[in-house]
């Protein structure tokens, strides 16, 4: 289980939009619906047109980066990234002119697992050993284009930053809603998204072949978040 992890911590590269297709031949592409069969409130509305045009913020309190892999050929394994932040310019006329850019702390990978003193020592060697964080502390999604599959769907085609290294990524995404929150004295839109990557692309490698074979170089990737109009 711990080399699962260690190799996981690739899976940073999550964040994104829409646009045309652009990952590597090799990697797997996103084939499922990412869309939650967790209802709707009855408020939510499902248009993006619905949604006032211009810039949003991505609410961390709100948002979330997941990463899987398989281990051993068998079960998965799954962790997740704390600290996320970005924005997002939305055009409701036409969400294809619509951009986003995303950045992730790489030392707030959190995977659960802690030593015998309670301690996160895992999550430090995957983020300073897999992702190399202490050179390279964040890593950065920056959408170039998105293509419209749906009333609700798209996708969104960017550039992924780890380990200094920048090859591009292809992501499923999928409008959650949108609703102007009293409390927050804004309105706010929701997205869900998922892509594969091949963490070998960027380096991403616990450096022991050992470990490096009991984990796959295939990691999904799930994204969700909220944006605040600006």
């Amino acid at each position: 289980m711990r080399y699962s992890v260690l190799a996981a911590a690739l899976l940073l590269s999550a964040c994104a939009s829409m646009g045309t297709p652009a990952a590597p031949a090799a990697a797997a592409q996103p084939s499922a619906s990412t869309a939650s069969g967790i209802p709707h409130g009855e408020s939510a509305s499902l248009n993006p047109a619905d949604a006032p045009s211009g810039a949003y913020t991505l609410d961390g309190r709100h948002a979330s980066v997941t990463w899987r892999l398989r281990h051993m050929g068998l079960g998965i394994f799954a962790a997740r990234f704390d600290t996320i932040s970005g924005s997002l310019n939305f055009d409701a006329a036409n969400p294809a002119n619509s951009s986003i850019d995303v950045t992730i702390a790489a030392n707030s990978v959190s995977t659960g697992v802690l030593n015998r003193e309670g301690q996160r020592a895992f999550d430090a060697e995957i983020a300073n050993g897999v992702l190399g964080a202490e050179a390279n502390p964040n890593i950065r999604f920056v959408s170039r284009s998105i293509q419209i599959t749906g009333p609700t769907t798209g996708i969104i085609a960017g550039d992924l930053t780890l380990r200094g290294q920048t090859h591009p990524v292809t992501l499923e995404a999928y409008f959650e809603g949108g609703r102007f929150v009293t409390f927050a004295g804004k309105h706010v839109i929701a997205f869900t998204a998922r892509t594969m990557i091949e963490r070998s692309q960027w380096g991403a490698n616990f450096g022991n072949p050992i470990v490096d074979g009991t984990t796959t170089d295939q990691v999904e990737i799930l994204i969700a978040a909220e944006f605040r109009k600006d």
